[in-house]
């Protein structure tokens, strides 16, 4: 194996190397085929491979390697996914003040903050929250979204510093911006959220926290110990280290090759399907207005084509190294497809009476969850944010609309609704 300036990775190579017998966990001990063909590197807390719970060795090496590429003071790296992070950060902000929610936030924010007994003081955007009086706290808002497309932060960024509101952004798709000077840059935020996975060739689950003050890194790493789990996967930390190293090396012969073979799918024949704006490359969106976009993702799944996401009239791929040279066959199959499902007609936006929504439980069919106050945030997932948030009430349309989308919801329990009882 070539070596990188990857610590962490090339510890565990060595490590899985030289193995004669492993009497440790996990129980594969280091053997299998299949889905197991990586097992070599599935090791744990052996020596020479540090804690990622008090890291002092090649791990913590490697989250200072990973501060560095990310413009950071400090990095912390995760392998249950940035829900983890995200519950950390909210873990930190519960002894510091108020908490804001800034905009819609994905759903690892409100169940954070269900767990850890956090009341967020909502504010519908950017705007909202800058016009208001608050001061000290922790401000949460979401930086990119799932279409690509990134935030304004400097405003905000500005008031959190003049009224001493830490800002914590959510960037989970936006882990790949800092190796290519043409995608966006990175938020201003003091702490960011990076789903690694999403973006990158790391394992499901690699996540990265990124911390502008030694102060709030200490906590952060407390509370990580709180919420992550015992056995984190060192499989999955490799795979993060090794991306941010060859990345970090190659990262703009890389994206210039996605870029241009992107260029080359938008001028290739694609059928009734065009190509949506979008701030990052690497996000191709594609939209044919008015038909509903489960149908095109599921013609292309039967083709072993699978696509990131389907929303309303979206169809949503991510671009990366190894999927690049797969668009021509994408632009083939679409160029064949003919729509042929409109999109029902969603309810109209409007405020929703508000209710407590604190007590006992139940739980019911959507169908009949009108007028009844959700106690469990409701979604489609992805992209993961609320269409319905705890503590608002069901309206028949709200019942009828994602009645209609009950296979790709998020939040339901065995197929129901929770409200309160």
């Amino acid at each position: 194996m070539q070596r990188y300036d990857a610590p962490l990775f090339n510890a565990i190579d060595r490590a899985a190397a030289k193995a004669v017998a492993r009497f440790c966990m996990p129980g594969h001990s280091g053997k299998g085929r299949g889905v197991l063909s990586a097992a070599g590197y599935d090791l744990t807390e052996i020596e020479g491979l540090d804690n990622m719970l008090s890291p002092t060795g090649v791990i913590a090496e490697a989250q200072d390697l990973a501060a560095r590429a990310y413009g950071a003071e400090h990095a912390l790296f995760f392998t249950a996914g940035a829900t983890s992070a995200m519950h950390t950060a909210l873990a930190v902000a519960r002894g510091k003040g108020a908490v804001y929610a800034v905009g819609k936030l994905h759903k690892s924010f409100y169940g954070g903050c269900e767990l850890l007994g956090i009341v967020p003081v909502a504010f519908d955007d950017a705007a909202a929250f800058i016009a208001s009086d608050v001061r000290g706290g922790t401000a949460f808002f979401n930086y990119v979204d799932y279409f690509g497309n990134v935030t304004d932060d400097a405003p905000l960024a500005d008031l959190c510093r003049r009224r001493g509101i830490t800002l914590v952004a959510d960037s989970a798709h936006g882990a790949h911006f800092p190796f290519c000077k043409e995608l966006p840059r990175l938020t201003l935020a003091d702490v960011s959220i990076y789903g690694m996975h999403k973006t990158l060739p790391v394992s499901g689950g690699g996540a990265l926290m990124t911390v502008c003050d030694g102060g709030y890194a200490d906590e952060a790493t407390y509370a990580r110990a709180l919420v992550h789990t015992t056995s984190p996967s060192y499989a999955t930390m490799a795979s993060i280290d090794l991306a941010r190293a060859v990345y970090e090396r190659d990262g703009e012969e890389i994206f210039a090759n996605i870029k241009a073979a992107r260029q080359e799918f938008e001028r290739s024949d694609k059928g009734v399907f065009k190509v949506a704006r979008s701030d990052d490359f690497c996000r191709l969106v594609l939209v044919n207005d008015g038909y509903d976009a489960s149908e095109p993702a599921h013609f292309l799944t039967q083709r072993g084509i699978y696509p990131e996401a389907a929303i309303a009239s979206a169809l949503v791929f991510i671009l990366t190294r190894e999927n690049e040279g797969a668009l021509p066959i994408l632009a083939r199959e679409l160029a064949s497809f003919v729509p042929t499902r409109r999109l029902p007609e969603p309810p109209l936006a409007r405020k929703r009476e508000k209710r407590g929504a604190g007590g006992a439980v139940a739980f019911v069919p959507l169908a009949e969850a009108a007028g009844r106050v959700c106690a469990a945030e409701i979604g489609l997932y992805p992209p993961g944010v609320p269409y319905i948030e705890r503590g608002e009430v069901f309206t028949k349309e709200d019942a009828r609309f994602l009645t209609e989308r009950e296979h790709l919801l998020f939040g339901l329990v065995n197929g129901r609704a929770v409200v309160v009882k």
